[in-house]
């Protein structure tokens, strides 16, 4: 889901040196409509992209719990610890249907 920028955001101009061929694509987008400005159409990609970078670093953060053994270790303990306590929900549950 792409993340809005408002106008009330603090602004820098920056500079930019894009390859031409991109630069067509991002004016022809913005004649049919796609996006206010230029400007507008690259904040918002840059906003998307970083977004996506972001939530690939936490997949990969999820991913090594996987082969981390202390977390593993902990898991288990927590598991054992909360058993009796899950049991317990699971047939209040399993009664009520």
């Amino acid at each position: 889901m792409p993340v809005a920028t408002t106008d009330l955001e603090e602004r820098v101009r920056t500079s930019l040196d894009l390859p031409q061929e991109l630069q067509e694509r991002i004016r022809r987008a913005v004649q049919r409509g796609i996006a206010k400005s230029q400007n507008a159409l690259i904040v918002r990609a840059v906003e998307e992209y970083l977004a996506q970078l972001e939530r690939d670093w936490i997949d990969a953060q999820f991913a090594e719990m996987e082969h981390d053994e202390g977390y593993q270790a902990l898991n288990r303990q927590i598991e054992k610890e909360f058993s009796r306590s899950d049991w317990e929900a699971l047939q209040t549950v399993g009664g009520q249907r």
